[in-house]
């Protein structure tokens, strides 16, 4: 989850450090100081080490650029495969497959192979539900799209002709604050076609008229849980949307989607993009986030336990 940016600010507040100093006792104060002058030089270097660290992942992205570009074209079918890339197939090859092999080798996409590759990550495959199956089926590509100067971002998801939308791009932007902390994110808005918007649903509710004492069922369109969700924007920073937000007391739900949001967007911009052919193969469905859950289910389990034996 993003970081609280409120935390970090207090936590490397020179200024707090001053004060906090100051207030010590004179001998601890004067080793404080000292302590202040290797801690000043150590932000010095995180600073060096940060801006290091963003030339050289520049260099590694151009890199890994080229190879999802390659990988692209082969999971689109826009190019037959290279003897370096087959060079070494006959591992692979069982019975009269050998054969077979070159009559095989055709330009031809794999189909729902983003589907499958979503639907392997334990986090995303939570977002996902049955009515959005058919629509992710005809997912052909995700790019990941970093903005110059910025650590702002997008994601576009590609679509084949489809029955539900008349998009064959959907993009995802996020505005991020202190570089990892999302205040805005922006969406292409869906074009649903008749009764395809997934987004929504009609539930029938039973409804007394004062007058007439006869109940009437009547249908009312509302909010459905889809993975398409992910497209609504979301602005943490107008002021305006914020304050009504907070009258309808719908702000912790607003900021808790913008989070799961972002989560979807470095999910799939560290793990599904770089290793989709791990998650399309599903041999690698437990995500790192998960494990992480875990450890801290265990540990509450623990503490809860201690607190009854007491």
């Amino acid at each position: 989850m993003a970081q609280n940016p409120a935390i970090i600010e207090v936590a490397e507040n020179p200024e707090e450090i001053k004060k906090k100093i100051k207030a010590l006792p004179l001998k601890e104060k004067l080793k404080a100081v000292a302590l202040n002058y290797y801690l000043q030089q150590k932000k010095k270097l995180d600073i060096e080490l940060e801006k290091e660290m963003k030339k050289l992942q520049i260099q590694f992205d151009e890199k890994a650029a080229k190879i999802y570009k390659a990988s692209n074209e082969i999971i689109e079918g826009t190019r037959l495969l290279t003897e370096e890339e087959l060079k070494d197939v006959d591992f692979y090859l069982e019975g009269e497959e050998a054969t077979q092999k070159n009559q095989a080798l055709t330009a031809e996409p794999i189909n729902g192979y983003w589907f499958k590759a979503l639907k392997n990550s334990d986090i995303i495959a939570q977002e996902i539900k049955d009515r959005d199956d058919p629509i992710l089926k005809s997912l052909t590509k995700i790019e990941y799209e970093p903005q110059e100067k910025s650590d702002n971002f997008s994601l576009n998801f590609y679509f084949a002709p489809n029955d539900y939308f008349k998009n064959s791009v959907l993009k995802k932007k996020f505005i991020l604050k202190d570089g990892e902390n999302p205040v805005k994110s922006e969406g292409t808005i869906i074009e649903w076609n008749d009764g395809k918007n997934v987004t929504r649903k009609l539930i029938k509710k039973k409804q007394l008229e004062k007058k007439s004492g006869i109940v009437k069922t009547i249908s009312q369109e509302v909010d459905a849980e889809s993975f398409f969700i992910f497209f609504k924007p979301i602005n943490l920073e107008d002021k305006e949307q914020i304050e009504k937000w907070v009258q309808e007391n719908k702000l912790d739900k607003y900021a808790e989607r913008m989070d799961i949001d972002y989560d979807i967007a470095r999910m799939i911009i560290d793990e599904i993009i770089p290793y989709s052919l791990e998650y399309y193969l599903g041999v690698k469905i437990n995500d790192a986030f998960d494990d992480i859950e875990e450890v801290d289910a265990e540990s509450s389990k623990g503490s809860d336990e201690e607190e009854e034996n007491k």
